[in-house]
């Protein structure tokens, strides 16, 4: 299998995670394992993408959609944990005591990047399993799970964070009907971004800025979706509950209270979607 390092959108996800761990006080999320993994060069946050400022918002929003999930893998106390896209997550890394096995489905060279990197940290953890899978071209990846032990008759947290704007729809509905067919009680968190004319200010900014570097980098946006239009496309799925984490949602929950104004940025939000 080819070693191919991870994509700019993954590697930017990680380091603005740093980033939130570093320059925000009372961080959401403490995570700069991703940081040790990609072992920038020294002036990386001199880059424009990684401008406080700009970034603030952003870096809340990266942060706080992976806390959302790991609360709920924490406290259901489930047993199974799917990674739709994994990058450069570290869940599996920075909570070893949890009772889940961490199933990271991803792009088979990314991953392997990513495999080496941990071994060579020492970081690799005893209930990470690595899934390799091309969500576009190759959607049976609920066999490659079940090859790896997964158990699809037991309840399951599955996340897809940051990808459904680089799929097509149908790439998505088939990610839906698949997780619809687990075990009653499994809970499929997924983000989706807004139509940009939605949009205005800085978070339009943001976003046009975001099309742009992932038009440069061969991984252009897709799709957009409503809260209405994500809900619905669930609700055909067959999920019995379907519920939208807005930004303020996140906001509320995890923001309210602080002195220094950080919010999460908005242009992405949250599908929480019950078998």
């Amino acid at each position: 299998m080819n070693t191919i390092a991870p994509e700019d959108t993954a590697a930017r996800t990680a380091l603005w995670r740093a980033l939130h761990a570093e320059l925000d006080r009372s961080p959401v999320l403490t995570d700069t394992i991703g940081l040790d993994l990609l072992a920038p060069a020294p002036d990386w946050r001199d880059r424009g993408d990684m401008d406080p400022d700009f970034t603030r918002g952003m870096r809340a929003w990266v942060a706080t959609r992976s806390r959302i999930v790991e609360d709920l893998v924490l406290s259901s106390g489930v047993g199974q944990y799917v990674l739709l896209g994994a990058g450069l997550d570290t869940f599996a890394q920075r909570h070893p005591d949890s009772a889940a096995t961490v199933f990271e489905v991803d792009e088979p060279g990314p991953q392997q990047w990513k495999r080496t990197r941990l071994a060579t940290l020492g970081l690799l953890a005893d209930r990470q399993r690595f899934v390799p899978v091309d969500f576009e071209s190759d959607g049976d990846w609920l066999t490659r799970l079940r090859a790896l032990g997964f158990d699809d008759l037991r309840p399951a947290v599955v996340s897809s964070l940051g990808v459904s704007m680089y799929l097509t729809r149908a790439a998505t509905s088939a990610t839906l009907d698949t997780v619809v067919g687990l075990a009653p009680g499994t809970v499929f968190a997924l983000t989706y971004q807004p139509p940009t004319e939605s949009l205005s200010g800085a978070d339009r900014r943001a976003r046009e800025v975001s099309m742009a570097g992932a038009e440069r980098n061969g991984t252009p946006f897709l799709s957009f979706y409503t809260a209405r239009e994500a809900a619905d496309l669930a609700r055909a799925a067959g999920f019995s509950t379907v519920e939208t984490v807005s930004t303020e949602n996140a906001t509320d929950r995890y923001f309210s209270g602080r002195t220094d104004g950080l919010a999460p940025a908005h242009g992405e939000e949250m599908l929480m979607a019950t078998v």
